[in-house]
């Protein structure tokens, strides 16, 4: 990876191999670094469908909070209270941020 000389076909090969193993963020580090679009919208995808926060904001930069907001419902759903608590935050949802991270253990719901 800290190859200066790496082309983007070969970022992009490694890339599909690491998502292959499920290293999201491995793959994602070769897709960046050959400015393979398509790849990083197969991390986002997976994101959203895994309720992953966090690998998310190193691909969007917006703050569309309806996309975060869908973010944070899925972690919840997967019980992923970490990640639905940075997902709101990121939405600009502070007050339900924090009331994550006064639950009770087990306790995922938003009041």
């Amino acid at each position: 990876m800290n190859e200066k000389e790496l082309s983007p076909e070969l970022c992009r090969e490694y890339g599909e191999k690491f998502l292959a193993l499920g290293w999201w963020e491995d793959a994602l580090e070769f897709f960046q670094k050959g400015n393979h679009q398509e790849g990083r919208e197969k991390i986002k995808a997976l994101c959203l469908e895994s309720g992953d926060a966090y690998l998310l904001g190193r691909i969007v930069k917006d703050r569309d909070p309806n996309l975060w907001r869908r973010v944070a419902d899925r972690a919840l759903e997967l019980g992923k209270l970490q990640f639905a608590r940075r997902a709101l935050e990121m939405a600009g949802d502070k007050e339900k941020a924090a009331a994550l991270g006064s639950q009770p253990a087990g306790e995922t719901t938003l009041h």
